[in-house]
């Protein structure tokens, strides 16, 4: 009932997953995703409304069409939305604003059941099969098989990258660029920053060195070239694309293409906003 993780059997054996950031938690969507060759499916709480309930049934949608379910929970402390989002089905958590390894223990502490942690049992929710008689198993399942994944986007986060790459307890990291930039001053300048390149340069080194997966790829603009180049990085998990962003990238693609046909004719469209893309 309760098989191995599949995104850590991937990691182990060398196959590179594939993930998408889902912030509508659309059921739809998330079918889709499953349907066109994606691993993963990351969920997020941090800066969306999704909501408990919200999240249970986007974890159910993507265990129908094979997507591993991680939950960006809204911080390390939220002993409440770690408990309910691997409750729901969760097979991993990615916590923001990691800054040392006591914030990965934090999360341990609520996400794993005694002795390893301290959280409470309930066979009655749907990650144990709403079982008594097999929530012992899910329990040494969900202690095994549970990923804690911490996003460095804090400089000391990135001061700490030792300590929290030597946890054993973390098999993968994500490096979050945008807040690190903001962070350093460095406004939305993200990995054109100079600063931020020199902490992600540190942060795929150390990582390395302790055998820890590095999660990451270019997420707004997943060509080839980009891809090869984050592979020749370092990086061996890929989370490519954001629901929202994605679709608003074709809607204005959609709009530009239509308003360049009707400018060599006699007809004319309304001016477009400007685009959500620094560059468009």
């Amino acid at each position: 009932m309760f098989a191995p993780n599949p995104l850590l059997t991937k990691i182990e054996t060398g196959v590179v997953p594939l993930g998408i950031q889902c912030f509508t938690g659309n059921h739809t969507l998330i079918e889709v995703m499953g349907r066109t060759g994606f691993d993963f499916v990351m969920l997020d709480t941090e800066h969306s409304g999704t909501n408990p309930r919200a999240i249970e049934d986007a974890v159910r949608a993507a265990d129908g069409v094979g997507l591993v379910p991680i939950v960006r929970i809204p911080e390390a402390h939220d002993e409440t939305a770690i408990r309910r989002s691997l409750e729901a089905g969760a097979q991993g958590l990615i916590v923001p604003m990691v800054k040392s390894a006591a914030d990965v223990d934090t999360v341990l502490h609520a996400a794993l059941f005694p002795p390893a942690g301290k959280r409470g049992i309930c066979p009655a929710v749907r990650a144990g099969g709403y079982s008594f008689s097999t929530f012992p198993e899910y329990a040494a399942w969900n202690n095994a098989n549970t990923m804690i994944i911490p996003l460095i986007e804090h400089p000391d986060g990135v001061a700490n990258i030792e300590e929290i790459c030597a946890h054993e307890a973390v098999r993968m990291i994500t490096f979050g660029a945008g807040d690190l930039a903001y962070a350093m001053g460095e406004g939305t300048a993200m990995l054109a920053s100079p600063k931020v390149q020199d902490a992600y340069r540190t942060v795929l080194a150390v990582a390395k060195e302790h055998g820890v997966a590095v999660m990451g790829g270019p997420v707004l603009e997943p060509t080839t070239e980009a891809c090869a180049k984050a592979i020749e990085d370092g990086v061996t998990v890929f989370c490519l694309g954001l629901d929202v962003m994605a679709f608003r990238s074709w809607c204005e693609d959609t709009v530009a293409a239509l308003d360049k046909a009707v400018a060599g004719s006699a007809l004319t469209r309304p001016p477009a906003p400007a685009s959500g893309f620094p560059g468009r």
